[in-house]
């Protein structure tokens, strides 16, 4: 269902889908949407504290894919690896075993694990799977009204970097901002289907990061899209989101 106009008042997530409503108080108070929301956003923002070996090496391994240290395409070897971290094997293979869940790394049989080298196909599906689940969520951010406080903080910190700064604290503010646009949606199997490709974003604008020529240009741009969420008009936001992607496929695709 398209929407236009502008809505007046947010309404709760299942009455924005067109479901649940009803003419009588339940005797039990349900506890309101807002807090519920802000609740899941904060489960999702905060990057859970390893505990244990694995999560030790899984949550090292992530920081230094993610901040450019190994090439697309290079494997990270076994013996190598277990000597610049100090661990075993068995700890090594079973934290790039969890890195590969995330899509962080790919698994070669007999290879072994090498970072992904995304190609012209692969920057096409990512980014149009992302327009797809992201489109959703702005249809239901408009409906509830709801900015989430985590994408404003996003910007913040993408207004006080630079592009010398370690890329990614970059890639991290932009991947909190479509983070929180997705947990704002209220629906937490949107929420699971953004996560199941949120790790192949991540890698992808890590190796691109030069699409943006300066840090302020990035947070110029999604300012603009915070902007658009609060028209409360579905077309106005639907139609910047829209210039969002399209812009950064393009970007992408120039670099190859």
């Amino acid at each position: 269902m398209k929407l236009s106009g502008t809505i007046s008042s947010p309404l709760p997530y299942a009455t924005a889908c067109g479901v649940g409503m009803q003419t009588k108080s339940t005797s039990k108070a349900m506890p309101p949407l807002h807090a519920k929301n802000q609740a899941e956003d904060l489960e999702m923002n905060v990057e859970p504290l390893p505990t244990s070996a694995v999560e030790t090496l899984t949550h090292t391994l992530r920081r230094r894919i993610l901040s450019g240290d190994f090439r697309p395409g290079e494997f990270l070897r076994d013996v190598k690896m277990c000597e610049e971290h100090s661990t075993s094997r068995h700890t090594f293979r079973t934290a790039a075993q969890v890195l590969v869940t995330q899509g962080l790394l790919r698994q070669i049989p007999n290879r072994g694990f090498v970072v992904p080298e995304f190609g012209p196909d692969d920057i096409v599906d990512i980014t149009r799977v992302r327009g797809a689940i992201e489109g959703e969520a702005i249809r239901l951010i408009v409906l509830t009204g709801v900015i989430p406080s985590q994408a404003l903080e996003a910007v913040e910190v993408m207004h006080r970097s630079t592009l010398s700064s370690d890329r990614s604290l970059l890639v991290a503010a932009d991947r909190d901002f479509h983070r929180a646009i997705i947990a704002a949606s209220g629906s937490p199997r949107l929420k699971r289907t953004y996560s199941d490709l949120e790790g192949e974003i991540e890698l992808l604008l890590a190796q691109r990061q030069d699409f943006y020529a300066t840090a302020e240009e990035m947070a110029e741009e999604h300012e603009r899209l915070i902007n658009s969420l609060r028209s409360r008009h579905y077309d106005t936001a639907r139609e910047a989101f829209q210039e969002h992607w399209e812009d950064l496929q393009i970007k992408l695709l120039d670099q190859r």
